[in-house]
């Protein structure tokens, strides 16, 4: 009985040379996409503005966000709208627009931020 040497293992592949290859996005950066990152830059600016408490910097924030996407795709509008009058304007007519918001808009994102910021609950 022989007893057959086991196989020697490959080489490692060679990286490409980076002179020669140039690698490609996985997909397509379409307009559509940097649309979508915008969006999401802009809400992700206006979630900051929440968390410091900003008004007047939610308000110019959402007014950009109304100038780029007038058609509010997400419905985030009136939302941010009603948090930066309960932090600029805070008092009994600020919490009535938040609790009115918040219940008529039961399937809304911002509906936890309106409670927070203009009833406040945790």
């Amino acid at each position: 009985m022989s007893a057959e040497a086991p196989a020697a293992p490959s080489p490692p592949p060679e990286a490409p040379d980076a002179g020669t290859e140039e690698l490609r996005p996985t997909h397509p950066l379409t307009p559509r996409h940097v649309r979508i990152q915008r969006e999401n830059n802009l809400v992700g600016a206006m979630e900051g503005a929440m968390d410091v408490r900003d008004g007047p910097g939610l308000r110019r924030l959402l007014q950009e966000y109304r100038n780029e996407f007038p058609e509010d795709p997400n419905q985030l509008q009136d939302g941010y709208r009603v948090i930066a009058d309960c932090l600029e304007y805070p008092g009994p007519e600020a919490t009535a627009a938040g609790q009115k918001y918040y219940d008529r808009e039961r399937g809304s994102t911002l509906r936890r931020f309106v409670a927070r910021y203009c009833m406040g609950e945790p």
